[in-house]
């Protein structure tokens, strides 16, 4: 009998890595899947996790399967016009997205608390461009051990991860990177401020300990923080769940096609993906 791996360790913020480790495991196991992550699936099932906790939540399934493959291809886009570039994955969790892309070039890091790390390391093996640093991602510290040649192009992601961050920690992670990495860019997610105002009716992250603080409602007031952001690309990736309407349950499979503009509205303002410029970087 294969013995699990703990996970009593991961609590709060730290246990919601387990919510897009099952999103994708589940949606690979589908006959027709979004996005195909057989890493994903040898993970879940060497963790003692109680995974069935998740099992309604077919909304944060989908639109987490759907967010994956968003930031996969704006990334893999990145990289195929900067195929050197530095790329830092902030929350990195049992993220698997540099085995998806890697182009043998970049060089990537994950970042994630020390626990997470030490669980990453025992499904992930390192090499020299391929680097974990265990440090919060609010502790940063963690810059240091980025190796950046002069002009090296450079992207910052962390998905699923900002409406876990206060406003104010949010605003000083973006201002320490600016001050540190300018020219870079930034690549994360929103959701509006009516969802994060209630973590308690989410579909699965009611389920942990871990608590919305912070959204928006107008992905530009991000320009107004006076921290020299620009606002490159903004994706409303919930809208997709109309691509497939044989995953919604009944009554907005009904309202999708009765009147179609209610749910595209309801699902693009719910959240959305930003890409922002620090600097003069041009790409």
């Amino acid at each position: 009998m294969q013995v699990r791996e703990p996970t009593d360790q991961l609590t709060g913020v730290a246990e919601t890595l387990m919510i897009t480790l099952y999103a994708r495991a589940i949606e690979t196991r589908r006959p027709d899947p979004i996005l195909s992550d057989a890493k994903a699936v040898e993970i879940a099932e060497r963790l003692d996790y109680d995974f069935a906790k998740y099992e309604k939540g077919w909304g944060s399934q989908l639109g987490c399967v759907l967010r994956v493959r968003t930031y996969d291809q704006i990334v893999r886009n990145f990289l195929e016009t900067y195929p050197s570039a530095v790329i830092v994955n902030l929350g990195a969790g049992m993220c698997t997205r540099f085995s998806r892309i890697d182009n043998g070039e970049v060089h990537w890091y994950e970042v994630d608390f020390p626990e997470v790390i030490v669980l990453r390391r025992k499904f992930f093996q390192e090499n020299s461009r391929y680097q974990f640093i265990a440090q919060s991602i609010l502790d940063f510290t963690w810059m240091d051990a980025i190796q950046r040649q002069p002009h090296q192009p450079m992207m910052i992601l962390y998905e699923g991860v900002s409406p876990y961050l206060s406003e104010v920690e949010n605003k000083a992670l973006l201002q320490a990177i600016g001050n540190r990495f300018a020219p870079v860019e930034v690549l994360f997610d929103v959701m509006d401020r009516k969802r994060t105002r209630n973590t308690k009716g989410h579909d699965t992250v009611s389920k942990t300990n871990a608590e919305f603080k912070w959204g928006i409602d107008d992905s530009y007031e991000l320009e107004t923080w006076g921290l020299g952001i620009q606002l490159r690309q903004e994706e409303f990736y919930l809208t997709q769940f109309l691509d497939y309407p044989q995953r919604l349950p009944i009554v907005w499979r009904v309202i999708s096609q009765l009147v179609p503009f209610v749910p595209l509205v309801l699902f693009k303002n719910s959240g959305r993906i930003v890409r922002l410029q620090m600097g003069n970087y041009k790409s």
